[in-house]
């Protein structure tokens, strides 16, 4: 097998306001975990942005990764018609002066709704733009995201924290959405490596760890023992997360 380069999708710096004692990692020691786990890349948001100020913790990630060449960030942000964040083109430069080539989105945490009237035309921007947004499961629901990528053909979506016995669920989605993906650290189930590779191909599944608050080994584990081709592998590890990144 051919060494792979993981990218990790789902990383979180800066401090958290309840940390657990076991994952209360500083940059530093995150850094030393994806080292040790051999991820020679992550896409990290800070904590500040989902639980402070979008802006705040924007910024500070944009600072980090600046310094840390192997880090690249993810914004936080939210629906522009309260004036909190820019829209349209606005948004696009924003992003661009920060570096972020991803977005975060935490609908639940921060009080707003995806359907067209408050996200539509932040899912069109972002489309159009070919931004990948990243999305907690649990900030979301399976119709919810039917109806963004029914109405947004064009946008590539990386469900995070996809969890157990989805399938039922999923799988309708992905034969629908060609734009959809699947973070592969939670997605627990016996073989689903392989049976998601086989049926829908290998650009579905994208590697996240969720680093710190949970351990890289246990979410390397699954992809470098799949029964799928070394290339499929490749794949799911990072490059189809770099493809996402630098379409643009």
């Amino acid at each position: 097998m051919e060494h792979l380069r993981f990218f990790d999708c789902n990383v979180v710096v800066g401090r958290r306001t309840v940390p657990r004692p076991e994952n209360n990692l500083t940059l530093e020691e995150i850094l030393e975990a994806l080292e040790h786990a051999g991820i020679a890349e992550a896409l990290v948001y800070h904590a500040d942005a989902r639980e402070y100020d979008p802006r705040v913790g924007n910024a500070q990630a944009t600072e980090i990764c600046r310094a840390h060449p192997t880090l690249s960030p993810a914004y936080v942000v939210l629906p522009h018609h309260t004036g909190e964040m820019p829209g349209g083109e606005a948004l696009l430069e924003y992003l661009h002066c920060g570096g972020a080539r991803a977005v975060r989105l935490f609908p639940r945490d921060h009080n707003y709704g995806l359907g067209p009237t408050w996200c539509g035309e932040l899912f069109g921007t972002l489309a159009a733009a070919g931004v990948p947004v990243l999305l907690d499961l649990d900030q979301t629901s399976w119709p919810e995201v039917d109806e963004i990528l029914s109405a947004h053909p064009g946008l590539h979506l990386i469900l995070l924290r996809v969890g157990y016995r989805i399938d039922r669920w999923v799988y309708p989605l992905l034969e629908k959405h060609p734009g959809l993906h699947l973070e592969t650290a939670f997605y627990e189930l016996h073989r689903a490596i392989e049976a998601v590779t086989e049926r829908f191909g290998p650009e579905r599944l994208i590697f996240g760890s969720g680093l710190p608050v949970w351990d890289a080994g246990g979410a390397i584990t699954p992809i470098l023992y799949a029964d799928i081709s070394d290339e499929a592998k490749r794949l799911i590890a990072g490059e189809t997360l770099r493809r996402l990144l630098w379409q643009k």
